[in-house]
């Protein structure tokens, strides 16, 4: 997919209505160096540094749909232990995440904590019970189900075996998504794939999809026939394989495949790489993409988010941004005389500014309305430069040429421009936009270059921020 259609594939995830049903966990990362070995036993000594938390299985969907653009209802059990509290307050925080969570105070709430050595891990530790919830809790969270279905436009079940799910739930769950019409994307783990019967698309890796059904060879025909004939038994639309350094293959029941091949330039963390696959398909499948492109996009968030350390989440621009897409003419003076030829044809030129570094769901909805509000868009980009006197010497993580590229290959964007100042008034004055775009709280008297709109007879809006997103928010994740 060349960077133009990626962009606008992911402009049309954006607001998408998707409910996760599954088990939620928390995922612990203990990091530090490894200098010495006990002198107890002949095993490492981890000097601890860093101690994180992320949400794990079916709370890492959700945090992923939201970090595409979606809203996101969740639904899962946890304990009534500290791990639940902190679960809960984590996706609280999340506008885009309307968390319905049901407390089991007889069980624990799943926690995996990793030990890293120098960013490696060393050693895993699982906390968790694997017994099916009990009846009462069961028929409550069926209850929360049917309840938030009319609103859902896709649902995704997420079962990671932990017992939240259990195989007469998950028929239940199909039964009323077939029932209301919604499609069902499902993240198995049992082996016995006749558990998910119905669903439109399930989601196995090799292991899992080899643990359910014999393949007679390792080519990729061998494994779409079996994914196919598997499919077909089980009144599933496809199957979609992750294939690791293979990329993805996408089965039908009628037989028909095709392989997409990966996508990642460098793997460090498979952690959670799964549920971004999962996440980016349902995503695109609840927007109207056909399965072969959502396969392609999912195979491409999978390649970023595999070079991301811990349980990690992949934000629009990381996505365009893997398929290098070509910077623009960034010469204002040739940008002013296309203004001006546009002006002239009675089109209204709107001006919106800021660093747009990794591109998020914040940004897209700032655009959009933008680009809503009048005929031509120009984006101004603070340059790398005026990002560090803003936001630090760690930033920006994309730099300015890579930001104009992903801004130009949104069809949101009719101008890209950087600027040097920490204002954009000089870009302003040389360019003459009739309406300048501010998101946040801004009054439009303190906006920089309103003067100037105004005098042309052109306004300051103030586009109100889109939930808590945030590129700081993306790199501290």
């Amino acid at each position: 997919m060349d960077a133009s259609l990626l962009a606008s594939r992911l402009l049309s995830l954006q607001g998408g209505s998707i409910m996760v049903v599954g088990d939620v966990m928390l995922d612990r990362f203990v990091d530090g160096t490894v200098n010495r070995l006990s002198p107890e036993a002949p095993v490492p000594i981890l000097e601890k540094t860093e101690d994180s938390v992320m949400p794990g299985g079916a709370a890492n969907v959700a945090i992923n749909l939201a970090g595409l653009g979606c809203d996101v209802r969740l639904l899962s059990v946890t304990g009534s232990d500290a791990a639940g509290l902190q679960l809960g307050q984590i996706l609280g925080a999340n506008l885009a995440i309307d968390f319905h969570q049901v407390v089991d105070a007889t069980r624990p709430t799943t926690t995996k904590t990793r030990f890293r050595a120098d960013k490696q891990q060393v050693l895993r530790v699982d906390e968790e019970v694997t017994r099916t919830v009990d009846r009462k809790t069961a028929d409550h969270l069926l209850a929360s189900f049917a309840e938030s279905l009319p609103s859902a436009g896709l649902v995704v079940l997420s079962d990671y075996a932990k017992g939240t799910v259990a195989p007469d739930v998950i028929s239940q769950i199909r039964e009323m998504t077939s029932k209301a019409g919604v499609p069902l994307v499902t993240d198995p783990k049992l082996a016995d794939f006749s558990v998910y019967a119905g669903s439109d698309i399930l989601t196995p890796n090799l292991s899992e999809l080899k643990a359910a059904v014999t393949i007679t060879g390792d080519d990729l025909k061998d494994i779409a026939e079996a994914a196919s004939k598997l499919a077909k038994s089980h009144d599933l639309g496809a199957i979609l394989v992750t294939l690791s350094a293979r990329g993805m293959l996408l089965a039908r029941a009628d037989g028909t495949w095709e392989h997409d091949p990966t996508r990642a330039r460098e793997v460090f963390d498979v952690s959670g790489a799964g549920d971004t696959v999962i996440a980016t398909i349902a995503a695109a499948l609840s927007s109207g993409v056909d399965a072969a492109e959502a396969v392609k996009l999912a195979n491409i968030a999978a390649g970023v988010v595999v070079g991301k350390a811990g349980t990690a989440t992949v934000s629009p621009g990381e996505i365009i941004a893997m398929a290098s897409p070509q910077p623009p003419e960034l010469d204002v003076r040739a940008l002013a005389a296309r203004c001006e030829t546009w002006r002239s044809r009675g089109d209204r030129i709107g001006f919106a500014n800021g660093c747009f570094d990794l591109l998020h769901p914040g940004h897209l909805h700032l655009l959009k309305a933008a680009a809503d509000s009048c005929d031509r868009l120009i984006v101004g980009l603070n340059s790398d430069a005026s990002v560090k006197r803003l936001k630090g010497a760690s930033r920006p993580i994309q730099s300015d040429r890579q930001r104009a590229a992903i801004m130009a290959s949104l069809p949101l964007v009719d101008g890209v421009a950087v600027f040097g100042d920490d204002t954009p008034l000089e870009l302003i004055t040389a360019l003459q936009p009739d309406i300048i775009f501010k998101g946040g709280d801004y009054r439009p008297e303190d906006v920089v270059g309103g003067d100037i709109a105004a005098a042309r007879g052109g306004e300051v809006i103030i586009i109100p921020t889109l939930g808590n997103h945030s590129s700081t928010g993306l790199i501290s994740a």
